[in-house]
C-alpha cells in the first residue's frame, strides 16, 4: 500500500502541501486487487480513521511596544489560534504609545482545545489500473483522493470537499520509469519519509492551526521539510548497484512579497542508495535531493529576478528491531513547513529571500506488534542584512500604521519533540498514541510553547 502525505490550501496553512510517502509503512496492507481482465489489473488502496486530539498552548505573542511608542509585530511561525483564556490587562492607547510611556507587551493568554480530527495522513482512497504496453513496458494510471473527518472552523454545516491529491500515468520497464501528472515532489521526499515511516505514519504529531481541518503536520516544520505535491514529469533510472536517480520538472510556484511571477518549470532531483541486506532484516538507505526555482517580479524586466534553492539529505538505518532516521535541509526561500512555502519567514520586508535550515532525528523500536517512537527536530531562520538596519539588531526597517512606526520580530527557530506508540492489532488495523511538544522562539525574545496529545485508530487496505 502506498502511504502518501500531507497537504492543503491557504486556509489549512500548516496542513498544507507538506507531505507524502511512496514507501511502505511497517505492517501496511498491500494494494487490493479488484478485478482482472486478461493482463490488466484494477486495484485500490487507502485508509480510514480518526483521532482525538488535545492542545494546550501559550497564545501567539502580542505585538511589543518599545519606549519610543513603536510596535514590534511578531512575524512568521508559531501556532495561530484563538485564546481561551485572555489577559485582563488594559490595552495601550495610541497616545500612550506615541508618548513612549510603555515598553511592555500584553500577555498572550493561553489556547486549550480538543477535537476529533484527521491524522498526518488523512482518509484516502486510491484507484489504479495497470497493464502491459509491450513485453518490456507496463503502464499504470492512478488517482488518489483525500478527505477529512473534521469540519472547517468547527462548523458541521460546512461541506468536506474531496481533494484529488494525486493523478498520474506511469510507464515502467528495464529502462526505468516515466511519470506524467500530479504526484509528490522530489525535493525533501526522503526527509518526510523518515517521519512517516518511523514516527507519525499512523498518528498526528503537530496539528498546525487547531481550528482548521485537514491533515496534520507530524514533525513537519520542526526539522522536517515537507515535499508536497505538484504537476510534473519525472524520470526514474533503473536501480544499479543500489543507486537510483530521479529527476523531474514541476509546475512552478511563486513566493511571498514581490516574487509572484514565474517563467519556467521547476527542476528537482533525488539520488538514493540502498545497501544490500544486513543480516536478515537490516538495511541502510541514503538520500540527497535538491530544488531550484527562478522567480521574477510582476511588471518588472526579467533582469529583476532571484532564485529559491535548496538541498536535502539524510539516511535511514535498520538493524534488528531498531530503526533510526536522520535528515537535514538548507536553502534560500524554502519556508518553514513545506518546500517553497509562501511564508513570511522565507522573504524579508525588503523582498530578499532568507536562508533556512533544519535537522531532524527519528527513532523507532519494534516490539512485536508494538512500535515505540521518539523524535526531535529544529528549523532555523537566518536574517538578512536588510533585517538588521537601520534599527537595533534584528529589527526591520519600519512601515507606518496609524502614524506609529511598526517593525517586525522575525521567527528564529521552531523546535519539536515527539513520542509515540502504535499497536498493530492486525496488519491492517492500527491504534496510535502520540505526544508532541513544540517550542517557538523569535529574534527579539518572544516565545511560545505548545503541548499536544493524540490518540486514534486507522484502518488500511
Amino acid at each position: 500500500m502506498k502511504s502518501q502525505f500531507l497537504c492543503g490550501k491557504s486556509y489549512l496553512v500548516f496542513c498544507s502541501l507538506a507531505l507524502g510517502s511512496s514507501l511502505f509503512i511497517r505492517n501496511a496492507a498491500a494494494e487490493k486487487v479488484l478485478a482482472h481482465d486478461g493482463d490488466w489489473t484494477v486495484y485500490s488502496d487507502g485508509r480510514a480513521g480518526a483521532f482525538l486530539s488535545y492542545v494546550r498552548a501559550d497564545g501567539f505573542p502580542n505585538p511589543r511596544v518599545d519606549a519610543s511608542g513603536s510596535t514590534m509585530t511578531v512575524y512568521g511561525g508559531g501556532m495561530q489560534a484563538d485564546t481561551s483564556q485572555s489577559s485582563t490587562a488594559t490595552p495601550r492607547t495610541v497616545s500612550e504609545m506615541t508618548a513612549g510611556t510603555v515598553s511592555e507587551q500584553l500577555p498572550a493568554g493561553t489556547t486549550e482545545r480538543m477535537r476529533l480530527r484527521s491524522g498526518m495522513i488523512a482518509n484516502t482512497f486510491g484507484f489504479g489500473v495497470k497493464g502491459p504496453v509491450t513485453p518490456y513496458t507496463t503502464v499504470k494510471g492512478y488517482i488518489q483522493i483525500w478527505a477529512w473527518v473534521e469540519s472547517l472552523g468547527e462548523d458541521k454545516t460546512q461541506l468536506n470537499t474531496a481533494d484529488v491529491r494525486q493523478g498520474y500515468v506511469k510507464l515502467e520497464g528495464l529502462w526505468g520509469s516515466l511519470l506524467v501528472g500530479r504526484s509528490r515532489g522530489l525535493f525533501a521526499r526522503g526527509n518526510t519519509d523518515n517521519d512517516t515511516l518511523y514516527v507519525h505514519g499512523y498518528g498526528v504529531g503537530y496539528v498546525g492551526a487547531v481550528d482548521s481541518n485537514g491533515p496534520t503536520q507530524g514533525q513537519i516544520g520542526f526539522g522536517v521539510l515537507g515535499s508536497g505535491f505538484a504537476a510534473g514529469v519525472v524520470y526514474g533510472s533503473p536501480v544499479l548497484g543500489g543507486l537510483q536517480l530521479h529527476v523531474g520538472v514541476f509546475d512552478p510556484v511563486h513566493l511571498n512579497g514581490a516574487w509572484t511571477r514565474t517563467k519556467w518549470p521547476r527542476p528537482e532531483g533525488e539520488l538514493t542508495f540502498q545497501s544490500p541486506p544486513i543480516g536478515t532484516t537490516g538495511k541502510i538507505f541514503l538520500f540527497v535531493n535538491g530544488v531550484y526555482e527562478r522567480l521574477y517580479q510582476t511588471k518588472s524586466p526579467d533582469s529583476t529576478n532571484t532564485a529559491a534553492k535548496g538541498i536535502g539529505y539524510g539516511l535511514r538505518a535498520e538493524v534488528g528491531p531498531l530503526r533510526l532516521g536522520f535528515a537535514g535541509h538548507y536553502g534560500r526561500g524554502l519556508g518553514l513547513n513545506y518546500a517553497l512555502e509562501v511564508s513570511q519567514a522565507a522573504v524579508s520586508q525588503a523582498n530578499a529571500l532568507r536562508w533556512i535550515d533544519g535537522y531532524s532525528v527519528q527513532s523507532m523500536v519494534v516490539l512485536g506488534k508494538v512500535d515505540v517512537s521518539a523524535a526531535w527536530g529544529i528549523t532555523r531562520v537566518f536574517l538578512n542584512p536588510d533585517d538588521l538596519l537601520p534599527y537595533a539588531i534584528h529589527a526591520i526597517a519600519p512601515t507606518t500604521q496609524d502614524g506609529i512606526a511598526q517593525r517586525y520580530d522575525v521567527i528564529k527557530q521552531q523546535q519539536g519533540f515527539a513520542l509515540g506508540a502504535v499497536y498493530h492489532v492486525r496488519p491492517w488495523l492500527h491504534i496510535d498514541v502520540d505526544l508532541f511538544r513544540a517550542n517557538f522562539a523569535w529574534f527579539l525574545g518572544e516565545k511560545q510553547v505548545a503541548y499536544l496529545a493524540n490518540s486514534g485508530m486507522m484502518f488500511t487496505w
